[in-house]
């Protein structure tokens, strides 16, 4: 059996949960940098053991502003030009797909729902 290399590292992982971090600081100012990471990092852990890791990132992102939104008054951030530009291409140059967690935090901020529905095991 053949291993394949898993699509996105543990070092990548964790460096954009912590781009989730700092958006849920811009999203929610009145709330302590404690309290965010707090529940980052809880939803973060729920995925703890999982495979496959390539929409973690997305999936943490979505639950921690959901539980973050109850607790605290937010503030609307305009996602940044460069990440609308790359959402908007269907392909790039090469052929490559677009970043799917991109798509589903734009989809998500839009309102609509994750693609694959909450695949976090929780009832939506």
């Amino acid at each position: 059996m053949t291993h394949t290399a898993p699509m996105t590292s543990e070092a990548d992982e964790q460096q954009a949960v912590e781009h989730v971090v700092d958006r849920l600081r811009e999203r929610f100012p009145s709330v302590v940098d404690d309290r965010i990471r707090a529940v980052v990092d809880e939803e973060h852990h729920r995925f703890d053991g999982r495979p496959v890791r390539d929409f973690v990132p997305v999936l943490v992102e979505r639950a921690a502003r959901k539980r973050l939104d109850a607790e605290a008054e937010h503030v609307d951030v305009a996602p940044d030009a460069a990440a609308l530009a790359a959402a908007d291409e269907v392909r790039r140059a090469d052929g490559a797909e677009v970043d799917p967690m991109e798509v589903a935090r734009r989809a998500d901020a839009d309102g609509g729902d994750f693609l694959f529905g909450d695949l976090g095991g929780r009832a939506s």
